[in-house]
């Protein structure tokens, strides 16, 4: 008989190569991905995280970070909300400050609305990439005196001289930022030549860091010090499917381990279940 360890383990190896092998389909957008069921009514009276995806726009990458969040136990309400313009290439998302600035304002509109509507439920903002680099640009578009919980930004396509201290002000928690050295090809090579989101031509903070305040300015200091915390890649995400490339810190493995218990609070081991083999054999149908 299979021990309940053995199956969780075997679960979760599955999860990881089919999330992997749908990489490629990204390239498809959102054409003939499944509908998920995330965003009710009942989720939202706990709470709400919205995701905004990379330049692909909504893609599998995007529904497998929604899937492992749920894997990882967040049961609050996670909406994705597609902020790209369909055009190709998709480095034209990364071009439209203006258009990008709307769409901040109407992002942060929305959370106001929902914060309306269910008061002291935690909002949650989760972004990949050049999703991850309108963040801040959504925290700064509140209105003064509102705040989210938190946030974090998964291998941002902004710049590592970007100063975060207006948007953490909007934070009640933490703001946190996933990033790899090893991210070369997109947030190295990718953004010196196409630019970053804020219209830089360098590496992304995504890869390099960002540049933390000096000490001298004591103010700005306190606040990354309180509200701003770093994940360093580490060789140990290997086990979780992450590799230190851009796509694979979307990985369903890898947001179920590291990224939902940023929103949980609970440690990883706490939630783990098992995940019927059916389910697994029925995604990799609907991959």
């Amino acid at each position: 008989m299979t021990s309940p360890v053995s199956a969780r383990n075997s679960a979760r190896f599955l999860r990881g190569l089919i999330s992997t092998f749908t990489y490629p389909r990204a390239l498809l957008g959102n054409y003939g991905l499944p509908k998920l069921a995330f965003d009710t009514p009942e989720r939202r009276e706990r709470g709400l995280t919205i995701l905004l995806p990379g330049i692909e726009g909504q893609s599998s990458l995007s529904h497998s970070v929604v899937n492992g969040l749920s894997d990882g136990g967040v049961k609050v309400a996670i909406e994705i909300f597609d902020w790209t313009f369909n055009v190709k290439p998709a480095m034209f998302n990364l071009w439209m400050p203006n258009r990008n600035a709307r769409l901040a304002a109407s992002i942060a509109e929305k959370i106001c609305d929902y914060q309306d509507l269910y008061p002291g439920r935690d909002v949650t903002l989760v972004g990949h990439s050049g999703g991850g680099a309108m963040i801040p640009k959504i925290l700064e578009a509140l209105p003064n005196g509102r705040e989210i919980t938190r946030a974090v930004m998964i291998a941002p396509a902004i710049s590592p001289r970007y100063d975060l201290s207006f948007a953490l002000q909007a934070i009640s928690d933490r703001i946190y930022h996933v990033r790899s050295p090893l991210d070369l090809y997109f947030l190295g090579f990718g953004t010196m030549a196409v630019g970053t989101l804020d219209r830089k031509h360098c590496p992304s903070a995504g890869n390099r860091g960002f540049r933390l305040p000096e000490v001298t300015e004591t103010e700005k200091h306190q606040l990354y010090s309180d509200k701003f915390h770093q994940i360093d890649y580490s060789i140990k995400m290997l086990k979780d499917w992450h590799y230190g490339g851009h796509l694979s810190c979307m990985n369903r493995v890898f947001v179920e381990k590291h990224i939902a218990p940023l929103l949980t609070q609970v440690p990883p081991a706490a939630v783990e279940k098992v995940v019927p083999e059916k389910r697994i054999l029925h995604e990799v149908a609907t991959a």
